[in-house]
């Protein structure tokens, strides 16, 4: 029988947990393993040139969740260790890291976070970093814990400063309009718009935040 090619890599890279500055450099020992999934580059040309860091490998969403789940797995009972590594993947770049250290925050428990997980996210927006890597981490939180931030959230996020009102626009746009109110709907509506992609997905949220509130 032959062996899966992802067991494989995660059992010869990742014996066990090593410490958060090692494991950007492991996942990418795993990575390498899996080849480069030509098939995404039209797609992911895009996304390094907009996010920095390694080169997008094209691994698909089920075998980066397989190595979020086989870190989980592999820290059960050392958490706060993995999450500690949050910060150095998201920092490293690249589209896989940055996709799992989502998976993470995502998934981990809060004790071990430290904090309320929508701010630990926040925390690592410290630089321009495209829309793809926000969008991913906001919809993998969304899906694993069944909630946005508040309204409150948002609108102070914005407050901060120009790119965290841009990221806090975004991470309310990845949420059904309908549960948002009016202050979101403006802090929305009056961010500076920093591409065509993004006009396009806020002329539609903006549609549907106000038919959903007309309805």
């Amino acid at each position: 029988m032959s062996q899966d090619p992802l067991d494989e890599a995660l059992r010869r890279h990742l014996p066990s947990l090593p410490r958060p500055k090692a494991l950007p450099k492991r996942l990418e020992r795993v990575y390498d393993g899996m080849g480069d999934r030509l098939a995404m580059r039209h797609h992911l040309d895009r996304y390094d040139e907009l996010s920095g860091g390694p080169s997008a490998r094209g691994i698909d969403e089920d075998m980066l969740r397989r190595m979020a789940s086989y870190l989980l797995s592999l820290s059960e009972g050392r958490w706060r260790r993995l999450a500690k590594s949050i910060p150095t993947l998201w920092k490293r770049g690249g589209r896989e890291h940055r996709k799992i250290a989502g998976m993470l925050v995502a998934n981990l428990p809060e004790a071990a976070l430290g904090d309320h997980r929508w701010t630990v996210f926040s925390t690592l927006l410290q630089h321009d970093v495209g829309l793809a890597p926000i969008v991913d981490a906001a919809e993998e939180i969304r899906r694993a814990t069944g909630q946005g931030p508040t309204d409150e959230w948002l609108v102070a996020m914005a407050a901060q400063a120009p790119l965290w009102h841009r990221y806090a626009a975004v991470i309310a746009m990845t949420g059904p309009p309908a549960e948002v109110g009016s202050d979101v709907h403006d802090l929305v509506a009056s961010v500076a718009s920093p591409s065509r992609m993004f006009e396009r997905l806020r002329e539609r949220w903006l549609e549907r935040h106000v038919d959903a509130h007309t309805a």
